[in-house]
């Protein structure tokens, strides 16, 4: 499946009166910005919400918010940009009857957040695929505050359809940054997005494999496995790649089976290595011919 399919169809309204419609695109999720900025009319007033480059300096990897004309056809708009993506994580949209100025400070406002131990990071809602996962787990007073910069959110779900949040846009911002995340926030973040990880793994390491499940229902296997891997104690990425790796190959109920309970257990337990395990679940057989 081409990447274009990964942004999918929607019958797209208009945004509400005196509200507008705009781009935020994540430059890090493109093969190429300048492919999609050139489909969109006045994209030199486009506003860096975060400026970057790769850690190679190949490519831009800074954020971006674009106001979309009334009368663009977004579809099309999207169907053409698709080829350019890496992710549909690479773009969403907000209605908002905040002005471009306003909106892209309250937007900056919300980049900075700090785990319980002091540690600075970037907040990555403006990655489609994260979004979802970061907002589910604030509380409700983080919520609201977060969520102060429109009407409505629009961002490709897991399941790749169309999905958006409901938000308010008070004359008042009030957001009080930087975001402050619990252990307990964090630990949730990091199982949530992790699929996202896995996704990524085989993606690059082994895309024939990768492409026995279906892109619209990745996102719960992996999260599926990572619940096998858990069941047995499991935490570490290695070990957890290679129940990734027995699902695809076997189904994702091949922990039910019997004997694969009894190798589940002992290689949580180090009694046997991945290695073994195969050579038994798969043993060769040696002919002379």
């Amino acid at each position: 499946m081409s990447i274009a399919a990964f942004i999918p169809l929607h019958d797209w309204k208009s945004p509400s009166n005196g509200e507008q419609r705009f781009l935020l695109l994540d430059g890090a999720q493109c093969k190429s910005v300048e492919d999609i900025l050139k489909r969109i009319p006045d994209a030199g007033t486009a506003i860096h919400l975060f400026d970057g480059v790769l850690a190679d300096g190949s490519a831009d990897a800074s954020v971006y918010l674009l106001r979309l004309s009334e009368n663009m056809d977004l579809a099309a708009f999207l169907r053409c940009a698709a080829p350019a993506l890496l992710s549909w994580g690479g773009v969403g949209l907000i209605d908002s009857s905040l002005p471009p100025g306003e909106l892209s400070q309250r937007l900056m406002r919300r980049l900075g957040a700090k785990f319980a131990n002091g540690k600075e990071f970037l907040q990555r809602f403006f990655d489609g695929r994260v979004f979802p996962m970061f907002i589910d787990v604030l509380t409700p007073e983080q919520r609201e505050a977060f969520l102060a910069v429109g009407s409505r959110w629009w961002f490709v779900g897991p399941d790749l359809s169309w999905q958006s949040l409901e938000l308010t846009d008070p004359a008042s911002d009030p957001y009080s940054g930087p975001q402050q995340f619990s252990d307990a926030q964090r630990r949730r973040i990091v199982d949530d997005t992790y699929p996202y990880t896995l996704m990524d793994h085989f993606s690059f390491t082994d895309k024939e494999l990768l492409d026995r499940i279906p892109p619209r229902d990745r996102y719960r296997f992996f999260r599926h496995c990572m619940r096998i891997a858990e069941q047995f104690g499991i935490r570490d990425g290695k070990r957890i790649v290679m129940i990734c790796t027995w699902a695809l190959l076997l189904g994702d109920k091949f922990h039910q089976d019997p004997a694969w309970v009894a190798r589940l257990e002992d290689f949580a337990a180090g009694r046997r290595t991945a290695r073994e395990i195969g050579n038994e679940a798969w043993p060769v057989e040696e002919t002379w011919e």
